[in-house]
């Protein structure tokens, strides 16, 4: 075995290693190991190693051109991006879209013109279910393109090409503001309570006892939760900080994920009608995940269609997408009810996970626009009517108003 071995050694070019089934490019080029990936085709491994090794020669005298593959080059985009960036999947659907647009077989097609196109493409569509909302906005088209331009910015950071033909291209101009969430008054989270079915009254509940984001509680996995010290954790591969925190589970709360825990070893994927349904779902199916949807699958953007239905079916003033109530809205009543009672503001600034307490306490100055209506209303001179929409502001002593379900988590934190 150890001459069979040799033998395939001896029989390798220079920089080339096998593996199992798979060759690999290993060599060093100025004191840098460089290992790749090639094929489990010998010959076109030879061919690839050929192409790479001139690449870099090329790039060392300044000739490198953008003839490397867009496969080659998202493929080692997203391998970089599992481990630097956090919402994996969002990235995965953005070049899916520049694949949907035109197909790209070289960075060599990638050209101001095709940027030009893809936005023209991308503001004629629209969003929402079947379509049927809004138009694309162009904060959106920015940020699929700066995705874009950072890939290839990694590129050639890497040697695989030259220029970065998008270097120059400019964001188009967006006159929408960045929203200014709202948080919800106690009158409000007992009203989307008493709408929402129990299966997503468990959700709602969630997020505004544990001040989670979106992806960390869509992602959260049974293996997150220690039933004997009762508290959840949120992994550093899905906080935005990347650094893992803890954060404490009321007693309500653990017994309804006892409940679904049970429930969850009996889950089933549920039938569709088309067979493409079918196969979709029992793909995504999961018995791991502790919040599903009624497909038994773990929630996406339609949690977000949810919670605005149940908002316009509570009353909530401004739950629409652009609006200033979404899901982050729940993140930001948990830090708002629990300073607003009394808790840490040091303790909510680690369960939020923010690396500063500014940030927190910008949430909390931001939330509402009650507060700025009670400071102008305050003065002798002085009266204002609030819109609808703005409710009062619950104070200590109107403690006993908050929904039971919810005021042992936040009441006294």
């Amino acid at each position: 075995m150890n001459e069979e071995l040799k033998m395939i050694r001896d029989r390798l070019p220079d920089g080339m290693t096998k593996r199992g089934k798979v060759y690999y490019a290993q060599f060093r080029h100025k004191g840098r190991l460089i290992r790749k990936r090639l094929s489990a085709d010998f010959g076109v491994a030879k061919s690839m190693l050929r192409d790479m090794r001139g690449r870099i020669e090329r790039n060392d005298w300044g000739l490198i051109d953008n003839e490397a593959s867009w496969d080659e080059v998202t493929k080692a985009f997203l391998d970089n991006a599992r481990q630097t960036i956090r919402d994996i999947d969002q990235v995965r659907r953005t070049i899916k879209l520049f694949e949907k647009f035109r197909p790209v077989k070289t960075i060599k097609q990638i050209t101001m013109t095709y940027a030009t196109g893809y936005r023209d493409w991308r503001l004629a569509q629209r969003v929402g279910h079947k379509g049927r909302g809004d138009f694309v906005s162009p904060r959106t088209v920015n940020r699929e393109l700066g995705t874009l331009k950072t890939m290839l910015n990694k590129a050639v950071a890497w040697g695989l090409i030259g220029s970065n033909p998008l270097a120059r291209l400019k964001p188009l101009r967006n006159d929408n503001p960045v929203k200014q969430r709202r948080a919800l008054a106690v009158e409000e989270v007992e009203a989307l309570f008493e709408v929402s079915p129990e299966y997503l009254r468990n959700v709602w509940r969630f997020f505004m006892i544990t001040g989670m984001r979106r992806n960390e509680v869509v992602g959260l996995r049974w293996e997150d939760i220690d039933f004997e010290r009762r508290t959840v954790t949120v992994s550093a591969s899905r906080a935005k900080s990347h650094k893992a925190r803890e954060i404490p589970i009321d007693d309500h709360m653990m017994e309804v994920l006892h409940r679904l825990k049970k429930e969850a070893a009996q889950r089933k994927p549920v039938p569709a009608k088309r067979a493409a349904q079918s196969e979709q779902q029992l793909r995504n199916f999961s018995r791991d995940h502790v919040f599903v949807n009624q497909a038994n699958s773990p929630w996406r953007n339609n949690l977000l269609r949810a919670f605005y239905f149940y908002c316009r079916r509570a009353g909530i003033m401004d739950a629409k997408r652009r609006g200033a109530v979404d899901l982050h809205s729940l993140r930001v009543t948990f830090t708002s009810l629990a300073i607003e009672h009394g808790a840490s503001p040091r303790a909510i600034q680690s369960i939020l996970g923010h690396s500063t307490l500014g940030l927190t306490m910008g949430i909390y100055a931001k939330a509402t626009d009650r507060s700025k209506r009670d400071a102008v209303a305050a003065l002798p001179f002085a009266s204002i009517t609030a819109p609808p929409h703005v409710l009062k502001l619950v104070t200590p002593a109107q403690k006993a108003s908050v929904p039971e379900a919810y005021a042992n988590s936040v009441v006294g934190s």
